[in-house]
């Protein structure tokens, strides 16, 4: 997209920034918890856990969006799992957890994976990769981007994070690590999720027999805000038991 398109959008759409992280802008479930402001404990070091952190307003995709944030997966590699999922979806619901990472069985969705663990039969690779898939499915047979392989995020270290969506050019962006590692390019409004541009988007994690901290620190947001859908407001969202891979 030309940049001064992009300025152009921003500077006339009602663009809402958030520089650090609010918790209570999040609704969070399951086992996650509050580090500290800017950070969120997704799931624990724990066997068979699963958190999420939704954020309550909807954002509108037909305006760009910016997320930047640092993902810290862990310390344990070998002995590490499952991963994390930024999940966007018109209804905001906490999938399967283990293999799953609480994506699997959310539809329509859009997920963004970080897998840390080999599961043979979804096809993963053995180092750790991203890729994207639609509509909970989490076979890499049917990913709309397979998985790019990436150096090992289970290494206690802040790995910086950045997705950006461009609606006139329709291309998603993500980096990791301060390098371009996908571009996905599909109209995600009519194609994923069925002619709704306002989604909720939230971060969802999991683990099986094994294990690791998975945290979220939010560094800044840049969004429209979807007009005619509410905040999110529940307990909690549900969380679905399947049997996980990882065992």
């Amino acid at each position: 997209m030309n940049k001064l398109k992009t300025l152009l959008l921003f500077s006339f759409l009602p663009i809402f920034t958030f520089a650090q992280l609010n918790i209570s802008d999040f609704q969070l479930g399951g086992s996650a918890t509050k580090l500290n402001e800017q950070c969120i404990r997704l799931v624990p070091d724990l066997q068979y856990d699963s958190g999420s952190a939704w954020y309550k307003r909807a954002i509108d995709l037909n305006a760009p969006f910016v997320m930047e944030v640092c993902l810290v997966l862990g310390c344990k590699d070998d002995e590490g799992a499952d991963g994390i999922v930024f999940v966007f979806t018109p209804f905001a619901r906490t999938g399967f957890w283990g293999e799953g990472m609480g994506f699997a069985g959310i539809r329509p969705s859009l997920g963004i994976e970080f897998d840390t663990y080999q599961n043979y039969h979804l096809g993963d690779p053995a180092e750790d990769h991203i890729s994207i898939m639609a509509n909970g499915e989490t076979h890499h047979a049917v990913s709309l981007i397979k998985p790019i392989t990436v150096d090992n995020l289970e290494n206690c270290e802040r790995h910086p994070l950045k997705i950006v969506w461009d609606p006139y050019d329709q291309l998603l962006r993500i980096y990791l690590d301060d390098e371009l590692k996908v571009t996905y390019n599909r109209d995600l409004v009519t194609d994923i999720f069925q002619g709704n541009s306002g989604v909720y988007w939230g971060i969802t994690s999991a683990t099986g027999r094994l294990s690791n901290n998975h945290d979220i620190c939010i560094k800044k947001l840049q969004f429209a805000a979807a007009d005619g859908l509410p905040n999110l407001d529940f307990q909690q969202p549900k969380e679905l038991m399947a049997k996980d891979g990882n065992e």
